[in-house]
């Protein structure tokens, strides 16, 4: 399997959103406005009323933001035009890689929206009113993900669940892991922040919710094999089959996204392009921030397609 001489498309997180964020983009963009109307049927929330609002509590509620999110994404991806056919790969970083089982064909619209609605409310009944939540270690060493844990707090939480960038590590912590890993940064010549509205996230903590949400989910369509190999986020490696991408999307929730790993393993079988869809600019600036010059040519491109907020 071989991306050389092709393009791969990139899926945005779930992001914190201000009010109004997406009023612009809602408004001047047919068929993102056209997939959350869709979305808003399929789950039975009014995610277009949510996405509008001044409260940024109704705004970012995970039943209401993860589903528009998706829908919005797709919808962008319609309005450019972009088929999964026309590229070698796709993939996505956490609720980006739902969005990228959709596109690639392996999930139907329906069954995706319904996932991202259903999967927050299952995270709410296993940590309701929760101290635990997520942080982003900024400019820190490579090796931050491996040194940073072995300083946790007797009872406290501190344990990697995503590298996102050469010198970037999103963690799970409480507050006391979060207090530690503001000092830790800090003396690698970093920062720590906490990042608002977000559960815990890809570790072994969220084994209850992970077996909870596999058992829950019905599907409501076929899971058909994607029409483009998606690389997983976990594994950095392609998933081919309808089965393989099912059980990605459930089973990251216990283990720690290796996003850099896929885009290293993408650029190393020669993709020469990635395009980003949005709305967000997770993707973008993960790019910005690693090094993927042993695998691309001096002729690689990343191209921001969609990147409004």
């Amino acid at each position: 399997m071989s991306g050389a001489g092709g393009r791969a498309i990139l899926f945005n997180p779930q992001v914190h959103v201000r009010p109004g964020d997406y009023d612009e983009l809602l408004a001047t963009t047919p068929a993102a406005r056209r997939r959350v109307e869709e979305a808003a049927e399929v789950v039975g929330r009014p995610l277009l009323e949510d996405l509008r609002s001044d409260d940024p509590d109704r705004v970012n509620a995970g039943a209401s933001i993860r589903p528009a999110s998706v829908a919005m994404a797709i919808g962008l991806a319609e309005h450019e035009g972009r088929r999964p056919e026309d590229a070698a790969f796709t993939a996505g970083i956490s609720l980006g890689q739902l969005t990228a089982a959709c596109f690639a064909g392996a999930m139907s619209f329906r069954d995706t929206v319904r996932m991202a609605c259903l999967m927050p409310q299952v995270e709410d009944r296993f940590f309701p009113g929760t101290e635990l939540g997520t942080a982003f270690a900024y400019g820190v060493p490579p090796d931050f993900a491996v040194t940073a844990p072995g300083a946790a707090p007797d009872g406290g939480v501190l344990v990697p669940c995503a590298l996102t960038a050469d010198n970037q590590v999103l963690f799970t912590c409480d507050p006391a892991g979060f207090d530690v890993l503001v000092e830790l940064a800090f003396a690698a010549g970093g920062l720590a922040v906490r990042v608002p509205y977000s559960p815990p996230a890809h570790c072994p903590l969220m084994a209850e919710v992970e077996s909870a949400f596999g058992a829950e989910f019905v599907h409501l369509d076929p899971r058909p094999d994607p029409v483009v190999p998606l690389v997983c986020n976990v594994t950095a490696r392609p998933l081919t089959t309808g089965e393989q991408v099912w059980d990605a999307l459930v089973t990251q929730y216990t283990h720690r996204v290796d996003w850099t790993g896929g885009l290293r393993w993408m650029a190393g079988v020669g993709v020469t392009s990635f395009e980003v869809v949005g709305p967000g600019h997770f993707v973008q600036k993960s790019l910005s921030f690693t090094d993927l010059s042993t695998g691309l040519g001096p002729e690689v491109g990343v191209h921001a397609g969609s990147l409004a907020r």
